[in-house]
């Protein structure tokens, strides 16, 4: 991990963020994307939205994103478990289609508010599985946070919080992985890689590159960049 940006440092920020209501402003250098109006950030004036497996670590590096580059953070777990109650809890007591609903409409708020422009938004890993994220997903600028079993299942091995990933966290992360591995590629337009022992640091770097070249080939491109939010339902 960075130097002087540990997985306490993280559990803190998130702790007395106000994600849950509904984001957190940059916690780090402003100005970074460049100002208001220049073309940079008017050119793709939305969040970026990080997908990826369950423990690949999105949110960890969006709020790393938030400290170090000076990008808003907004991570749907959190929005939901602060208006809704433990994750695992709505699961037992309501079952996975009213979580999904839930999340769905807490991501199409988010992606929705212009205050929410400049953020990195983490969504959970089985969001974009969901027909309604995925079409919302399409015309945003989606980045991917690639991992391996070998790098993720260190973090998960004996959990039992993650409804998921039950009875058998190990076996579960990898069949899911293999359900969703071709959704999240194909929502992509950046791929981070996030295997082995990388640094988040260097990871963090390497979304911000990518997404100041294509917010760049944005503002130079002819046609502007539209958001769909609502599905065509003629052509469902």
């Amino acid at each position: 991990m960075s130097e002087g940006f540990s997985p306490r440092d993280f559990a803190n920020s998130l702790a007395h963020s106000s994600v849950g209501a509904i984001g957190a402003r940059s916690l780090g250098r402003e100005g970074d994307l460049g100002p208001i109006g220049s073309p940079e950030v008017e050119a793709l004036h939305r969040p970026v939205v990080l997908i990826g497996p369950m423990a690949a670590g999105k949110s960890f590096l969006a709020l790393h994103m938030s400290k170090f580059f000076g990008y808003d953070f907004v991570d749907a777990d959190q929005v939901i478990v602060h208006r809704y109650g433990v994750i695992a809890e709505i699961f037992s007591e309501h079952g996975e289609k009213y979580f999904r609903d839930l999340e769905a409409d807490v991501i199409a708020e988010v992606l929705g508010d212009p205050e929410h422009a400049n953020a990195i938004f983490s969504v959970g890993g089985g969001a974009p599985m969901t027909d309604r994220v995925n079409y919302m997903l399409k015309d945003e600028l989606v980045a991917y946070l690639k991992v391996d079993a070998a790098t993720v299942l260190p973090r998960i091995r004996g959990n039992r919080t993650r409804p998921m990933l039950q009875p058998d966290p190990e076996r579960r992360w990898n069949e899911l992985l293999e359900s969703r591995r071709d959704r999240y590629e194909g929502l992509a337009d950046i791929v981070v890689d996030g295997t082995g022992q990388r640094q988040v640091a260097d990871i963090a770097q390497d979304l911000h590159n990518d997404i100041q070249r294509l917010r760049a080939e944005a503002a130079s491109s002819p046609t502007p960049h539209v958001a769909n939010t609502t599905p065509d339902l003629e052509n469902e």
